[in-house]
């Protein structure tokens, strides 16, 4: 109810303004600069100190201090051979293992543990080695925490050489985005760090994931280091982290994607969207199916600063506001998850409305549309049903579904405290950008008389306006309804 008093004082104020006795051709529409049939209820704007977009996360070079740290292992290396479908662990002396988050329900096969541990100095480095994939397998890895805006840690993955038990220093996967907290029902936390590698050979490989501070570090505060390793998964794998995300390409209807499943609790999809300078639209409505949403999944929109800062954009139905540049969406679970269920991931231009048109008028079939002095228009008599149809559309021309509609008519010849001066109503448009609303006027009070001689008929009515808005926007429509009272035959 608050939407429809904001848009109807918005509204009578438009109408107020038709000259009812001083022109013959008082119709007339007005089109705001901007607005949008739907708009996310957030004013953020990604930008940087200097206020320029930042579009794309920058991958940067492993610090010299990781590879460095690698040949400084002196602890004995475990280079057994591990028994079938066992992931084997070798932990430094801070990784000390700890029970799996139960929250995570599994209806799929995979094999999971989580390690805390913490660094002590800035720069410093901690290895989990060797962990073993047996052909076809894929192995994901992410870090949470520690959960402090001082400290910044990165996550990367290496192979291990079985042979000479040896760290590869390339690193084969990284994850390295800026500390920066967001928002989540499970609290306050920065964006977790991923990685992901597929065993694609015919033979056992082995991994190593290190855990690198990059800025700051604490006694205190723990990270929590979970490896999970599984053998069902889909084609488009590995993707952890954003800096692998596929590109979506948004057509003007929506595009969707329904051949992808989140087969463990650390699984992330990640895709890429790029907002054109150039579009008919502010908004985009990002949604998962609604069996997969029941199954704890999420789809989140993120905006990058700089730092490779991760920024969680707010939500409204499923509606993000963007502004032009580039974004990431990952999708992920925070309860089941199952290999053999593919979620279904649609993301939809919300479109802006440009204009609005009245169409046409009707009282419950009746059509009538005299010439008198102030020109041609539509004519009801007092005390029916006026319904009101029209469309919403973008400044090129197609139109926009959801749109909220608010229409108002006033009679001028009725006082504010008869009850009958004003009648409102309010719709959202269908998937056409179509409006109907039913206004239920009140008798016309007859003030305006008009002699017809070729019929030799006096008529009285009174000369009312109605008015269209797009809430939240100026954009609207205005037009002459003529109340008619009664006919005298002269």
């Amino acid at each position: 109810m608050n939407r429809f008093r904001k848009a109807t004082s918005v509204l009578l104020s438009t109408v107020l303004l038709l000259s009812f006795g001083m022109t013959a051709n008082a119709s007339q529409s007005t089109e705001g600069k901007t607005g949008q049939a739907i708009k996310a209820e957030s004013n953020f704007q990604l930008t940087t100190e200097n206020e320029s977009a930042i579009k794309h996360l920058t991958r940067a070079d492993k610090p010299a201090s990781i590879t460095d740290s690698v040949y400084a292992i002196t602890e004995n290396i475990n280079l057994q051979t591990p028994q079938k479908s066992v992931l084997k662990k070798k932990v430094t002396p801070s990784l000390k293992a700890s029970p799996k988050s139960a929250s995570a329900k599994a209806t799929a096969t995979a094999s999971s543990a989580t390690y805390s541990g913490t660094i002590t100095e800035e720069g410093g480095t901690q290895f989990l080695y060797p962990i073993y994939l047996q052909p076809g397998e894929l192995l994901q890895a992410q870090l949470d925490g520690p959960f402090s805006a001082q400290l910044d840690y990165d996550l990367y993955l290496y192979e291990f050489d079985m042979t000479t038990g040896d760290i590869n220093p390339n690193a084969i996967d990284n994850s390295i985005y800026g500390t920066y907290f967001n928002n989540y029902e499970q609290g306050s936390a920065s964006l977790p760090e991923n990685v992901g590698a597929r065993n694609t050979t015919g033979s056992e490989k082995a991994y190593a994931i290190a855990v690198h501070a990059k800025k700051g570090s604490s006694i205190n505060d723990l990270f929590y280091l979970t490896v999970d390793t599984s053998s069902k998964y889909d084609a488009y794998e590995p993707d952890e982290s954003a800096f692998h995300a596929y590109n979506f390409t948004i057509n003007n209807g929506g595009s969707s994607i329904n051949s992808r499943s989140i087969h463990s609790g650390i699984d992330n999809d990640w895709y890429q969207i790029t907002i054109p300078a150039s579009r008919n639209y502010d908004a985009l409505n990002v949604k998962l199916d609604s069996t997969s949403e029941s199954y704890g999944y999420k789809a989140e929109v993120y905006g990058v600063l700089t730092g490779n800062q991760m920024v969680l954009l707010p939500q409204t139905n499923h509606n993000v506001s963007l502004n032009t540049g580039t974004y990431y969406v990952r999708v992920y679970t925070t309860s089941q998850y199952s290999a053999d269920h593919l979620y279904t991931l649609t993301i939809k231009p919300v479109l802006k409305a440009g204009k609005i048109e009245i169409t046409g008028y009707n009282s419950n079939g009746y059509y009538d549309y005299p010439t008198y002095s102030y020109g041609r228009h539509y004519r009801i008599n007092g005390g029916s049903s006026l319904i009101v149809n029209g469309v919403v559309k973008t400044t090129d021309g197609q139109l926009v579904p959801n749109a909220p509609v608010t229409v108002a008519w006033v009679d001028q010849n009725w006082s504010e405290g008869s009850g009958n001066r004003t009648r409102t109503a309010s719709a959202y448009t269908n998937n056409n950008g179509a409006f109907s609303v039913t206004l239920s006027l009140p008798q016309s009070t007859g003030r305006n008389v008009e002699y017809l001689g070729d019929i030799g008929s006096t008529h009285y009515y009174d000369l009312t306006g109605v008015a269209a808005q797009v809430d939240g926007t100026s954009i609207s429509a205005t037009d002459i309804i003529y109340l008619f009272a009664y006919s005298i035959r002269n």
